[in-house]
């Protein structure tokens, strides 16, 4: 349990050391390391508010990868940090494992207290205190912790040190956390991309459509070498030989010729959507060019040397591909020496509710609009099958903040709008929760005494699983509307314990 400290002194030392500290970063650290040695806490951090776009940034952080640390985007009413923000009341977890709501950045925290840190009329930030012990901060730490926030937020404001924390974020901002997300999946996913970025290697991203493959892209080129460089992108699926030929190579207007995007990109990155869609001769003449790098220029005698990154998507397993002779074996090796795997939303539904945050402020800034989500509204959307991904969820959004008149989204404001993305056509009202037959017990969205996810997930999926056998007949139309596989879909129904017996 975490004993009474001087709560004066450790606000007078900060006064007199921030002052000889020769950046903001090393001011903030101090004033961090100092918070957490006076409450004894293991782990913890600062967040500074924008208040215009309701987030909070870590400006500060003791126990996180730096990776984590700056997963800078973290909406108010999201997790305990942001409910200390939104609320303006501390948030005491006395054990993060039985609250739903806590993001796990670390996995050594057990208890966690939230500050906010205020002003009369605003939230300036939060201040938060973790131990690796159950329960550890006392009721006379939690007040003494709220006197010392008090102190602490006279001080941030007369030295400007939020304000400059803000500057400094902004002018920082990494390319990599465009990618937005907190779970593991895209934690680790994040982490590779920092791996692997400045180096040449050539990086083939599989995943659905809509899950963020361009995004991964540009992450890479932008944390490499190459990065002052140009970056193109061309897109295999939809265009014919003729186009995609020009595409690449270039081709000839008249007497002129136009170069291809390989040309153009030279010094640079680019990034080859779809090419599972290559036809087989052009996929041998990029491997060609790839290896002897160089591209043929008709208007000029002698060839040009490449000097390329190349990254490339598919949304389907080429491994499958080269076994059926639909790709060439050598170009997959060759645009395959490292791949990453981006996941889909419905494997990451944490994640929703600071996805859907992101694209309500920035459609509310385009249109003009001032619109909220209730919780109902939140639940529905991390509860939907999300086919097309965050692509989807972006679309979704994006109708709700320009059409619905309510300006507390609820879930019937996403009832209308056409879910947009390639290959998808159903309306958002077939994925809502209260559509159709299918209505969603309280018991499934409210935690109880049993938290398996385990189960939580099953009952759910089993759900979706019947419903969409209401919807249509066979198994391949049921897993397409559930945006999986059919082979997946025949293993959730023979291994989920809430389908025994069910026939489809």
């Amino acid at each position: 349990m975490a004993q009474p400290q001087d709560i004066s002194g450790t606000i007078r030392k900060i006064q007199k050391e921030i002052h000889v500290l020769p950046n903001i970063t090393d001011r903030l650290n101090f004033i961090l390391d100092a918070t957490l040695a006076l409450f004894g806490a293991t782990t913890g951090s600062i967040s500074i508010a924008d208040n215009e776009e309701h987030v909070l940034t870590i400006v500060a952080a003791k126990g996180m990868d730096w990776e984590k640390k700056i997963a800078a985007k973290l909406p108010f009413n999201l997790g305990v940090t942001g409910r200390a923000a939104s609320s303006r009341e501390i948030v005491y977890v006395p054990d993060v494992f039985l609250d739903p709501s806590y993001i796990k950045l670390i996995e050594s925290v057990r208890s966690e207290l939230a500050i906010p840190l205020l002003t009369r009329d605003t939230t300036i930030g939060v201040l938060n205190l973790e131990s690796d012990k159950v329960n550890f901060f006392s009721p006379s730490i939690v007040n003494q912790a709220n006197l010392f926030a008090s102190q602490l937020t006279i001080v941030i404001l007369e030295e400007r040190i939020a304000k400059e924390a803000v500057e400094k974020s902004k002018r920082e901002e990494d390319p990599v956390e465009e990618i937005l997300g907190y779970d593991p999946l895209i934690l680790f996913l994040k982490n590779r991309i920092r791996q692997v970025g400045p180096s040449d290697t050539s990086v083939m991203i599989i995943g659905e459509e809509g899950a963020g493959k361009k995004l991964v892209s540009k992450s890479l080129h932008f944390v490499s070498q190459r990065k002052s460089k140009p970056f193109f992108t061309v897109d295999c699926s939809g265009l014919s030989y003729e186009l995609l030929e020009a595409e690449l190579f270039g081709s000839f207007s008249g007497k002129i010729f136009n170069p291809g995007k390989l040309e153009q990109a030279n010094g640079g990155s680019i990034y080859i959507e779809s090419i599972g869609d290559l036809p087989l001769d052009l996929q041998d003449r990029l491997f060609r060019t790839l290896n002897e790098k160089k591209v043929p220029n008709p208007t000029n005698s002698e060839e040009q040397v490449l000097n390329l990154r190349v990254f490339t998507g598919s949304k389907r397993d080429l491994l499958d591909e080269i076994q059926k002779g639909k790709f060439s074996m050598d170009l997959y090796y060759r645009l395959a020496e490292v791949p990453l795997r981006v996941p889909p939303l419905r494997e990451r539904r944490g994640d929703i509710p600071l996805l859907a945050h992101h694209f309500l402020y920035i459609y509310n800034r385009q249109y003009g609009r001032e619109k909220t989500f209730s919780n109902d509204a939140i639940r529905a959307l991390s509860v939907m099958p999300w086919g097309g991904n965050v692509r989807q969820l972006q679309s979704v959004i994006q109708y709700a903040v320009l059409v619905a008149p309510e300006s507390e989204l609820e879930p019937s404001s996403f009832s209308q709008g056409n879910i947009v993305g390639k290959g998808e056509t159903e309306s958002i009202a077939n994925l809502t929760p209260s559509a159709g037959n299918l209505t969603i017990p309280s018991d499934i969205l409210t935690p109880n005494d049993n938290l398996s996810l385990k189960i939580a997930t099953e009952r759910l999926e089993a759900m979706w699983i019947k419903e969409a056998f209401q919807r249509v007949t066979t198994q391949e139309e049921a897993a397409k509307l559930l945006g999986i596989s059919r082979g997946a879909l025949q293993y959730k129904i023979k291994n989920n314990q809430f389908l025994a017996g069910y026939n489809s």
